[in-house]
């Protein structure tokens, strides 16, 4: 069940988000979106991706996006279509990711570089859970986001390159 499992220790965030999906999850094939109740999850929040599958032909719309992860991106893709967003596209890994879960109706753990404007984080840990509206067929998906901070060192080490960059 758990995909890439080998290279990600999950943190609470991640770890909380996926026991909470095995629980409303029950005896269905993918949990139903009406057993999904954000109020049991307020601590999670701010670190979720609700995004909605289209069919015919598949497309993937970001509808809900937490509050840390907008401040740690560089731009909002709330609202657009992946199919025709930049980067987003059916050629891209995270493309292949979303497809994979629906297809497979199955929940995918990464370990990805992280990109964006904050210099403090070196990669992000996600989950990204399927859900349905009837059990079945895969309506949405919820991805939980976990930032992962550079160490001391190597915080230093970037900043003694451009230390030495600079001088030369």
């Amino acid at each position: 069940m758990f995909q890439d499992s080998a290279k990600v220790t999950p943190n609470h965030i991640i770890e909380d988000g996926f026991r909470y999906w095995q629980s409303i999850k029950g005896n269905n094939l993918v949990p139903k979106w009406s057993d999904f109740d954000p109020a049991a999850i307020k601590p999670l929040l701010p670190h979720i991706v609700v995004i909605h599958v289209l069919n015919d032909p598949l497309d993937f719309v970001e509808r809900i996006t937490g509050d840390t992860i907008l401040s740690h991106s560089s731009k909002n893709s709330m609202g657009r279509n992946w199919r025709t967003y930049e980067g987003r596209g059916p050629d891209s890994k995270i493309w292949k990711t979303m497809e994979d879960v629906v297809q497979t109706k199955q929940p995918n753990f990464q370990t990805i570089p992280y990109v964006g404007p904050q210099n403090a984080f070196k990669e992000i840990q996600t989950v990204v859970l399927p859900m349905s509206e009837d059990g079945q067929t895969v309506s949405r998906t919820v991805t939980f986001v976990e930032y992962i901070e550079k160490s001391e060192a190597q915080l230093e080490q970037e900043a003694l390159s451009l230390y030495s960059a600079r001088k030369s």
